[in-house]
Order: structure tokens, then sequence, then C-alpha cells
């Protein structure tokens, strides 16, 4: 039961890494383009004032889903982790319960032996010397 809670956790934590990489690589290519397109306008040839504008305009609204973006995937990433946590507590919980319920059933049964020493001598077998032996 323990290996399934663990791949669970490793399953959450892996899938939050892919998203963390997806994430970066989109935010790299949108900042990488944006730099491509600041780069072309500079060397590109004479543009009228309306397209200067209109240009600005464009980069703005790039730049405004860039950063809408980013902030969408950060906070993704934030929920994953809270959930990681949340899973890590719940099965550190369950292991303790676990392990008081074993201690439970344990001390239960040395009450047991105690209570009744027929009970705590059955199995053992005890070898006698002397005549006869």
């Amino acid at each position: 039961m323990v290996d399934s809670g663990s791949s669970g956790i490793q399953q959450v934590t892996e899938e939050t890494f892919e998203t963390a990489k997806e994430v970066t690589g989109e935010a790299i290519d949108a900042v990488g383009e944006m730099i491509e397109q600041g780069v072309q306008s500079v060397t590109s040839s004479q543009l009228t004032s309306q397209q200067i504008q209109q240009k600005q305009q464009q980069d703005q609204q790039d730049l405004s889903e860039t950063r809408r973006k980013i902030a969408f995937y950060q906070q993704t990433g934030q929920e994953q982790q809270q959930a990681i946590e949340e899973n890590k507590r719940k099965e550190q919980q369950r292991l303790q319960t676990e392990q008081q319920e074993e201690q439970v059933t344990e001390m239960k049964k040395e009450e047991k032996k105690k209570a009744n020493p027929a009970l705590a001598n059955i199995g053992k077998v005890e070898i006698k010397e002397g005549v006869g032996g």
C-alpha cells in the first residue's frame, strides 16, 4: 500500500515537473518572439506613424497576453505544489495511523497473553532432558 501512495506522489511530481518545463518553454518562446519582433521593427524599413502605433498596440497586447499566461502557469504550479504537499501530509498521516493500529493490535495480543498464561505458551516447544528423554 505504501508503494501505491509513493507512486501517486511520484506521478504528481513528474506531472508538475513536465508542466513547469512546458510553462518555461512557452514563456521563453513568447519572450523570444517579442525580442525578434523588436529587432525586426528596428531594422525594417520606415513605418508610418499609424503603422508604428498599431505595432505598439499589438506589442502591448502580446505582452499582456504573455504576462497573463505566466501568471496562470505560476498559479497552476502553486496549486499543484499545494496538492503535492497535501498528498504527502495525508500519506504521512495514513502511515502514522497504520503504525498506531499495529501497536494497538500488538498491545492487545500482549494483554491476552498476560490474562491467560496458557495462551502465552501455545506454540512453544519445551525440550526436557532426563530419564527416557
